[in-house]
């Protein structure tokens, strides 16, 4: 349903195109995922080839255009994605988007709050 409300699905695409959309949905949330440092040199095959292959799986049974916005986030996660695999980095994914996450639900709590003073 979220993806249909952002605009990457219309809700009249076919078992493929779901199926594609949702995995690399999972693929590309893994670094995310993974509990302490994620190792980008050990997955560099298995995450990019995986992307690649639903990246042209979803081409093909699209119906609509991903919106706007995200290509250029797309384009700067993959850009970073691949900056870690050339550095054979290992980065705590999950812990800093956690802390960024955290950070944007307490500052939307304090905002609410403010308003309901108000």
């Amino acid at each position: 349903a979220s993806s249909k409300t952002l605009g990457f699905l219309t809700g009249d695409e076919s078992p493929v195109m779901m199926d594609a959309h949702c995995e690399a949905g999972f693929t590309v949330g893994l670094p995310f995922a993974a509990e302490g440092s994620y190792d980008f040199a050990a997955s560099k095959g298995s995450l990019t080839g995986r992307v690649s292959q639903l990246g042209g799986r979803m081409v093909k049974h699209r119906l609509t255009p991903p919106p706007e916005e995200a290509y250029s986030l797309h384009r700067k996660l993959s850009g970073a994605f691949l900056a870690c695999f050339k550095l054979k980095a290992n980065v705590p994914c999950r812990d800093m988007f956690l802390s960024i996450w955290n950070a944007k639900q307490q500052q939307q709590q304090q905002q609410e709050e403010a308003d309901t003073a108000s």
